[in-house]
């Protein structure tokens, strides 16, 4: 990864963060150590403007709360 590139996003997140501030707490208040856990069900689901709909799941695994622990100190910055 360029960590050049990552540095031409931080315009981008600060937008994006002003945007969806419910979005942004929502992320927060799941990724709590105390609440996700290896075990659980995250779900997305997007719904287009014309009605049509998908979703996907993951069933977290402690590999996956290791990334997220780092990437949540990385956008702490």
């Amino acid at each position: 990864m360029n960590p050049m590139n990552l540095l031409q996003l931080k315009p981008a997140w600060s937008i994006f963060r002003s945007n969806h501030p419910k979005l942004i707490s929502f992320v927060k208040a799941a990724s709590k150590e105390s609440f996700l856990d290896e075990g659980s069900l995250i779900e997305i689901n997007v719904t287009n403007s014309s009605g049509k709909a998908i979703s996907s799941n993951i069933r977290v695994k402690q590999e996956d709360l290791e990334f997220l622990g780092g990437l949540k100190r990385a956008l702490e910055d």
